[in-house]
């Protein structure tokens, strides 16, 4: 008889608790590696399955979590990237981030081009008209109307 009155306690105890955390949002997306897509208020954040928060519902948007652990986001018509734990990689300071290519992204900032690497520092700043990287890893901007090659400086 106690084994089945603690069942029934232990039950409706998970029980209140699940209903307790999707109180907190207005919708709550599928699971996908343990994380999942939150919305409140318009706004869309993450949380772990066990139910902890691990984004409060802040961004206007965040994509998917490709293979390297990176989500792109947008908040306030900037665009910026987190990670699967949470943790703001880079600010959400952009016009555009293009998708990274190796450990490194093109930035657009203010209608300036420069980059940023997977650990979100600037690694070359955005000053230039354009960047390209071409097929064997050379950066080649234009500044000014001339094309240069740059090094990236770690």
């Amino acid at each position: 008889m106690k084994k089945i009155i603690f069942m029934l306690l232990t039950i409706c105890t998970i029980q209140g608790f699940a209903q307790e955390v999707s109180k907190e949002y207005d919708r709550i997306g599928k699971f996908y590696n343990g994380i999942a897509l939150v919305w409140k208020n318009g706004k869309v954040g993450l949380i772990k399955q066990s139910g902890k928060e691990l984004v409060s519902p802040e961004y206007d948007k965040i994509g998917s979590f490709g293979n390297d652990a990176l989500a792109y986001t947008k908040k306030d018509g900037k665009t910026g990237v987190i990670n699967t734990e949470g943790k703001v990689i880079v600010p959400n300071l952009y016009e555009s981030i293009d998708p990274f290519k190796g450990s490194y992204a093109i930035t657009k900032k203010e209608g300036l081009y420069g980059m940023v690497n997977k650990q979100g520092k600037v690694v070359i700043e955005n000053k230039y008209e354009r960047i390209k990287v071409g097929r064997y890893g050379d950066i080649r901007a234009v500044k000014e109307g001339k094309e240069i090659l740059l090094d990236i400086k770690d």
